[in-house]
């Protein structure tokens, strides 16, 4: 991974192969010493993709009753990241293509770059948010 940073707040990253997304966009998150920020770009080609997402519409009290977990072997073509880092905390979403299927889902650990990726963060210094837990144990943005 190297990162590029712009005047106007940006942090640019270039993923290399063998790279593992999520963990290198927190490692740049810290090393950049962002707070607050905006994913307002990802792209990129995965070898391994982990994903979850919700697969039902009432708030059981287990957060992990909640989820179903996708860990995927192959090509992905990574179409989209994007999410919010909140008290130097990215929550990012996917989206990408296998060239059967399309999934989506909360990004998680262990995405390996295949061939290359790009992340783009706005620092938002303005703003300081978090998130805590709210009724239902779902962590909601928060000013701080």
């Amino acid at each position: 991974m190297e990162t590029f940073t712009s005047e106007e707040g940006y942090v640019l990253l270039r993923l290399d192969r063998g790279d593992l997304a999520l963990e290198c966009i927190r490692e740049a998150v810290e090393e950049h010493d962002i707070d607050t920020g905006i994913v307002v770009s990802g792209l990129g080609t995965f070898s391994t993709l982990n994903i979850h997402y919700v697969d039902r519409t009432d708030l059981p009290e287990e957060q992990a009753d909640r989820n179903v977990t996708l860990e995927l072997e192959g090509s992905w073509e990574v179409t989209n990241i994007q999410g919010l880092v909140a008290d130097g905390d990215p929550h990012l979403h996917a989206t990408a293509f296998d060239g059967e299927r399309t999934v989506a889902g909360h990004l998680e650990e262990g995405c390996e770059v295949n061939v290359l990726g790009e992340v783009a963060i706005k620092r938002l210094d303005d703003v300081p948010l978090t998130r805590v837990p709210n009724e239902h144990d779902v962590s909601q943005l928060t000013h701080r």
